[in-house]
């Protein structure tokens, strides 16, 4: 029987791996105020992100989704309301993780049932 359920996991786990990416969206908006966000799937080559803006005299702005591996932890340039801004790419690996609770806070499929098959077989 546990070796039947240890096969199970490691058919899960494999299957896991090959899923997309998947991070939030959302659009620009002021830091401080609720973001409507979507669910979105990367393509190759692409991470989760948030995209952290600031201009001389206006408000923060912050925006999540996919964006190519290139852009991550580099400075760039956006516009919004008119205004343009310089940004910073924060990117991160996990499932979700631009979710807003830190870039480690967000399990991969994989990584969880590894740690779900490492629980249930010390009792083996």
């Amino acid at each position: 029987m546990g070796k039947i359920l240890l096969l199970c996991l490691a058919v899960l786990t494999c299957l896991g791996i090959g899923v997309a990416l998947q991070c939030l969206k959302c659009e620009f908006t002021i830091h401080g105020n609720l973001c409507c966000t979507n669910t979105v799937t990367c393509t190759t080559g692409e991470l989760c992100a948030t995209v952290r803006g600031h201009a001389a005299d206006h408000k923060l702005i912050m925006k999540k989704d996919c964006v190519d591996k290139g852009k991550c932890q580099t400075n760039g340039t956006s516009s919004f309301a008119g205004v343009t801004y310089s940004t910073y790419y924060e990117c991160c690996e996990g499932e979700f993780c631009n979710s807003g609770t830190g870039a480690g806070a967000q399990l991969s499929l994989a990584a969880g049932l590894a740690m779900l098959g490492a629980w249930l077989s010390r009792g083996l």
